[in-house]
Order: structure tokens, then C-alpha cells, then sequence
């Protein structure tokens, strides 16, 4: 079945919801199994999206749809699920790397899970038909299988458009700083997807390269229309300043802005594989900081070891905010990282606080900067520095801590 028919027969269960609590998962590590198997790899990687598809559809319900992203799965909810969004994807992510460490051939293979609040106007495009406009599983041809098969083109990165997340910081209770999202579908019908969810795992590291270059490209454009005060955490792949042969093109992208939007940039290096040796983690920030005065790395708060940071040059250290489920396994970790981050002057930045339980526990970690839905909601335009109240559930707001935040 074609993912237009699939979301056809889905839109029949929304019964007028307005937002869906979306799963999504990003397989990482992908370009360690191309350059593994090279010429073998289109199979190699049919097999692994094929078995990882036949695994996460034993474990979803038979409402819930399946969807393949370009570099990982979509999971939309069905009407009759009763766990929640949260449960549903940290369990999935659990028994997802069980899997994966007691296959021989994906033991190498990561995962990135994310519960993504999405509208369903951004889910259905407006060619996506009503329900009652397919009669058949076929197409307009006589041959279904052959309706099926759009002819490839070239391979490419999706259109998007950019969003800015504020983060509030702790110090000043204003939102100075806004993280970049890259924002499209993963194809002409598909759902809404962000950041290099948008780039196909197969392009490799020279794709990512041109998507990297064109969000910063267009993260400029949005700083000359807002020339006000305030930084931009713009994105960048982590293989992209680490493979050398990319460093020079990228640069090259930064030599042509002007010095006044390059003061308001800061890079946030993402995807960086925790186990990445420390040599290395220290010469792709310290080359960051050649490019900008600002860097921010993306961490897993499970797998980051502190340690390979020493020599590194890191402003923020961003981490998603834990699950409620997860939290008393993770506090001490947490808490022993916030420590060691600001003694070594640094900042810890927690993401994705979603919800209110979530911002209450990011809040009580007591970090520099708090992003996410129940913070603020991302915008199109960005906008000039402002003071925010945080809305926190049962507790008021705290004093600035010292660590905390850059003084704008």
C-alpha cells in the first residue's frame, strides 16, 4: 500500500483531533554500514530498514500507522491506544537497542527516539485525498504495482522552511538564544519532520554536507531580516566538521557572511557519537570555534562521557529532558553532569521539555537553558530578546543560578 493510501484510511480514525503525539525514530550510524559494505550497501540497508519495520510492527497496535522516514520510521497513534505517547516511545526505544545488541549484524547500529507533538493539518498535505476518494488499493493505472513505483529522481534533500525554539535562561528569565529547526516532509504526502530527519541516510556524508550548508544559508537570511540582539544555535552534522574533506566547503559557506551575523551564530553540533574518541571530539569543537564564538553540542544523557570533553572547547552541553518513567534512574546522572559541566564552566541546556511533568524535572536539574513545547512553541520569524515567565506546574520560579545562561 502506498503511504498516500495508508494516511487516506488513517485520516478515517482521527475523528476530528487536532494534534496527534507522534513517535519517530532516527537510526544513526548508518555511514558506518555504507563504507562497511560499499557496493552491498543498498541491500544491507534494504535488510536492516525491512527488519526493523517487521520488528516494530509486532510491538504497535492495530490502529497505530507505520511510516519509513529516510533515515529512520514515523509512528501516528491510533484511536484506540491506551498508553501514552511518552510510555510508548521510551518502550519502544528500550526494546528497539535490546533487539539491535542481540542481532550480530545491527550491534553497531543506534537510535534516536523522540515523541514529536505534530497537527494533523501539517500531517495531511493538500493533495492528500478524503476519505472516499480511493475506491481500490490501485492506483489511477490498471496495474497497482506499477501506480506504486514513482520514477526516482535525483537524490536529494527534502524542501523546509526554518523554525526557531526559544530557550529561556535560568539566569535572566529572558529568551535570548533560539535553537534552528529545519522543517519539511519527509516526501510530497508524508508527515512533518525536522533537522536531518530531512536528509536520506543513503546521500552520505557529502548530502549532509549541502544540507547543512543551505540550513545555515538560510538561518542567515533570518538573522539580516531580524537585526536585532540575541545568538541562533544553527545545526550542523558532526561528520561534517569531522570529515576533512568537508571542513573547507563548509567554512567556505561561513566566508561569505558578514561579521555581524557571524557574532550572533553559534554552531550545535549534532548527532556526535558518545563513544567518538576524545582526540577527535577535541578537534572538531576546537575547529567550530574557529567558525563561531559559541559551540553547543547535542548529548545523550544515557551514553555521554564527560571525560572525552576535557580538551574540548564547549560552551552548552544540550540534553533532552528525561521521561517521568525515566527520571529516578537518570537523576544522579544528571545532576553529576550539571556539576562537573559548571565547574568546568560550561552550561547544560535541557530540550524537549513537552510537557509540564517534563519541564518540572528539566527544572529541578537546575540548567542554564530550558527549550521545548511546554517552555515556548517554536515560530517562523525570529524574534528580538524578551523576558518570559516560566509556567511550571506546582513550583515558582528560582533564583539565577551562578552557571547560569549567557548575560544578554
Amino acid at each position: 500500500m502506498s503511504i498516500l493510501s495508508m494516511l487516506a484510511q488513517y485520516r478515517d480514525s482521527l475523528k476530528g483531533a487536532s494534534h496527534l503525539e507522534t513517535t519517530q525514530l532516527q537510526l544513526i550510524n548508518l555511514d558506518l554500514f555504507k563504507t562497511r559494505y560499499q557496493e552491498r550497501w543498498p541491500k544491507v540497508r534494504s535488510r536492516i530498514f525491512d527488519t526493523c519495520e517487521q520488528f516494530i510492527s509486532s510491538r504497535i497496535g492495530p490502529g497505530d500507522a507505520l511510516l519509513r522516514a529516510k533515515n529512520g520510521f514515523v509512528i501516528l497513534p491510533g484511536p484506540d491506544r491506551v498508553e501514552t505517547a511518552e510510555s510508548f516511545t521510551a518502550r519502544l526505544e528500550l526494546e528497539l537497542k535490546a533487539f539491535f545488541l542481540g542481532t550480530d549484524y545491527l550491534k553497531e547500529l543506534g537510535l534516536e527516539a523522540q515523541t514529536v507533538n505534530l497537527a494533523v493539518a501539517d500531517l495531511f498535505g493538500k493533495e492528500a485525498p478524503e476519505s472516499g476518494d480511493e475506491t481500490s488499493g490501485k492506483g489511477p493505472c490498471e496495474d497497482g504495482a506499477v501506480a506504486d513505483q514513482p520514477v526516482p529522481g535525483p537524490l536529494t534533500f527534502s524542501p523546509f522552511s526554518l523554525s526557531f525554539e526559544p530557550f529561556w535562561a535560568s539566569a535572566t528569565g529572558f529568551v535570548a538564544l533560539h535553537r534552528v529547526r529545519a522543517v519539511g516532509r519527509m516526501d510530497a504526502t508524508g508527515p512533518v519532520v525536522r533537522d536531518h530527519l530531512l536528509c536520506p541516510a543513503e546521500g552520505g556524508g557529502a548530502l549532509r554536507l549541502a544540507f547543512d550548508r543551505a540550513v545555515l544559508e538560510k538561518t542567515a537570511c533570518a538573522l539580516a531580516a531580524c537585526p536585532v540582539p540575541g545568538i541562533v544555535a544553527v545545526p550542523v552534522h558532526f561528520d561534517t566538521l569531522a570529515t576533512v574533506k568537508f571542513r573547507l566547503p563548509y567554512m567556505k559557506s561561513f566566508e561569505v557572511l558578514g561579521e555581524a551575523i557571524r557574532a550572533r551564530l553559534m554552531l550545535r553540533i549534532a548527532n556526535m557519537p558518545m563513544d567518538a574518541p576524545a582526540g577527535l571530539i577535541t578537534e572538531v569543537t576546537r575547529f567550530a570555534r574557529v567558525l563561531t564564538r559559541r559551540v553547543m553540542v547535542q548529548a545523550d544523557q544515557a551514553g555521554v562521557r564527560l571525560d572525552r570533553f576535557d580538551d574540548a572547547v564547549v560552551d552548552i552541553m544540550a540534553m533532552s529532558a528525561p521521561l517521568p518513567a525515566q527520571f529516578e534512574r537518570r537523576r544522579a546522572v544528571l545532576e553529576r553532569v550539571n556539576e562537573r559541566l559548571c565547574r568546568a564552566g560550561r552550561m547544560l541546556a535541557m530540550e524537549k521539555c513537552d510537557t509540564p511533568q517534563q519541564l518540572a524535572i528539566a527544572h529541578a536539574m537546575k540548567p542554564a537553558y530550558l527549550g521545548g513545547l511546554a517552555v515556548a512553541p517554536e515560530t517562523p520569524i525570529l524574534t528580538a530578546p524578551y523576558r518570559m515567565a516560566l509556567k511550571l506546574p506546582r513550583a515558582a520560579e528560582r533564583e539565577a543560578e551562578p552557571c547560569a545562561g549567557f548575560p544578554f
